[in-house]
């Protein structure tokens, strides 16, 4: 991958492997032994974690073999961190721990660890930044975590290089002051890797592509140990199938190289309206099918909590590549009906980035996915309304969501890489969260109405899911992720992974 420019490539390991403080860990570890007993009596929200097949005890040598000569360090239950380190975005996960961490700071450590674990029969799980939506990124075996193999930076061609636990933080930092970007989420905790692997959407990608369309190579270590490097060259059919079959799939990438593209400034925009909201939407949609690629934006229909003063509301969040003038012009017809309470800031790129970004979580959440290849009919738009005026209520909220694609991502062909979803107009989403003051019996008619909403949408969408919002409860999910392209990527599963280490509810099959 030739020489590195900037030194902090270099792993840079922290104590909080989360992004949360003492206080924020042991707030979320109490709700979620407080919300044990509702994930229990819902059997489909627990139990779906990665890595699976029963794991057994072994005996504190096997461990001290692990550990032994391990650049990183194995944690152990009870450890200082290891409730921290287990922990996955999805709490509702939560109650499924791993026997142990191996906390990689190396490619060897990596190797070790999946071999150490094939060889005492435990099944294992990549981690890095924790945030499948489906809790894959967990296990009661071996969590092989790479959160601290985090750097980033360049190497000798311009190219940005990451380290395999690297999140939206780390690439934010890093790139902040260099002109240069590839397409990121705007969740600060998500990692790279789940990112790429899955294709990675965000606002960039009208213009510029997803994320997997700037992947020049990866280095892997797949399931015999061996150390791959992965590009249009070297094992071609593998780096074809990494830049969408999602996460956890292959082996464990401990790196990712991209080729950026020069930003120089961006109105980042974040737009509210509580009123003349079905005109709002109507006016709204086609104005978004009608901008210029430049312009990226996710738009939520928020429902209005029952038995509250709280309102529906339509929010806009997102950026354009351009003028001001230019973002009032593409929105003008909507504002023409009602002007929303707005916050728009004309910025240098990386400072408009920060503008969109949250946290995001740990939270208890549930989100399903389809990809929307045609305008809003009537009848869909009737349809939208009806769901959100029915949201039965939790203590912490839901939404129907699309996310902004076409443009650049889908001038790529369905078959130029395994992201199969060349053609959609948006990505639409219906999620719904809830806290441990919700009982058993709001969760399940939220959980109802969640499914009702989607069905209800479904013949106004496309075939495709959101591989990324990966979803426990699609039954079709093989076609739905990734279409005509399976097959194949069932073929190359067969080719690196025979003995089908690397698996979980929804990974490809041998």
């Amino acid at each position: 991958m030739g020489g590195f420019v900037s030194p902090i490539f270099a792993s840079m390991p922290s104590n909080d492997p989360q992004g949360l403080s003492r206080r924020q860990f042991l707030g979320t570890t109490a709700r979620w032994m407080l919300a044990t007993g509702v994930v229990a009596q819902l059997p489909w929200l627990s139990g779906c974690g990665g890595g699976g097949g029963e794991a057994r005890a072994l005996p504190t040598s096997a461990w001290d073999d692990l550990a032994r000569g391990f650049s990183g360090t194995v944690l152990r239950p009870g450890a200082a961190g290891f409730d921290l380190a287990a922990q996955p975005n999805n709490l509702r996960y939560n109650d499924r721990r791993p026997l142990g961490i191996a906390r990689c700071l190396t490619v060897e450590d990596v190797q070790k660890s999946i071999l150490w674990s094939r060889q005492n029969g435990l099944p294992l799980v990549a981690r890095s930044g924790g945030h499948s939506y489906a809790g894959f990124s967990t296990t009661e075996g071996l969590m092989i975590d790479v959160s601290q193999m985090n750097g980033v930076g360049f190497n000798e061609a311009g190219q940005a290089v990451t380290g395999g636990g690297a999140r939206n933080r780390d690439v934010f930092d890093a790139l902040a002051n260099t002109g240069m970007a590839v397409t990121h989420g705007r969740c600060y905790g998500v990692g790279v890797a789940g990112l790429v692997l899955g294709g990675g959407i965000g606002f960039d990608m009208r213009k510029h592509g997803l994320t997997c369309d700037h992947l020049v190579e990866t280095t892997m270590v797949t399931a015999s140990g061996e150390i791959l490097k992965l590009s249009e060259t070297e094992n071609k059919e593998l780096f074809w199938a990494c830049r969408g079959a999602g996460g956890g799939n292959y082996g464990i990438h401990t790196s990712f190289t991209f080729e950026p593209y020069a930003v120089s400034t961006a109105v980042a925009f974040n737009l509210t309206w509580e009123t003349r909201l079905e005109e709002v939407l109507a006016a709204l949609l086609p104005a978004l099918e009608a901008a210029p690629d430049e312009f990226g934006a996710k738009l939520s229909v928020i429902p209005a909590r029952p038995g509250t003063s709280d309102k529906i509301r339509i929010n806009l969040l997102g950026q354009h590549f351009g003028t001001v003038t230019e973002f009032r012009d593409i929105l003008a017809s909507v504002y023409a009906i009602a002007a929303p309470s707005e916050e728009v800031d004309d910025l240098p790129y990386w400072p408009a980035q920060k503008k969109l970004t949250e946290e995001g979580g740990p939270e208890y959440y549930h989100e399903r996915s389809r990809f929307v290849e045609q305008s809003f009919s009537e009848a869909a738009l009737d349809t939208i309304w009806a769901g959100v005026r029915n949201w039965p209520g939790t203590s912490e909220g839901a939404s129907f969501k699309v996310f902004q694609s076409g443009g650049a991502v889908n001038r790529r062909s369905p078959n130029d890489m395994a992201f199969v979803h060349r053609s959609a107009l948006y990505v639409m989403s219906v999620a719904v969260l809830w806290s441990e003051h919700d009982s058993v019996d709001l969760l399940r008619q939220n959980l109802n109405w969640q499914d009702e909403f989607y069905d209800a949408m479904r013949p106004f969408t496309g075939p495709g899911a959101y591989q990324n919002f990966i979803d426990p409860s699609l039954d079709d999910w093989q076609q739905a992720y990734y279409g005509e392209n399976f097959s194949r990527l069932v073929a190359a599963k067969r080719a690196v992974d025979p003995d089908n280490v690397f698996h979980y509810a929804q990974s490809i099959p041998v």
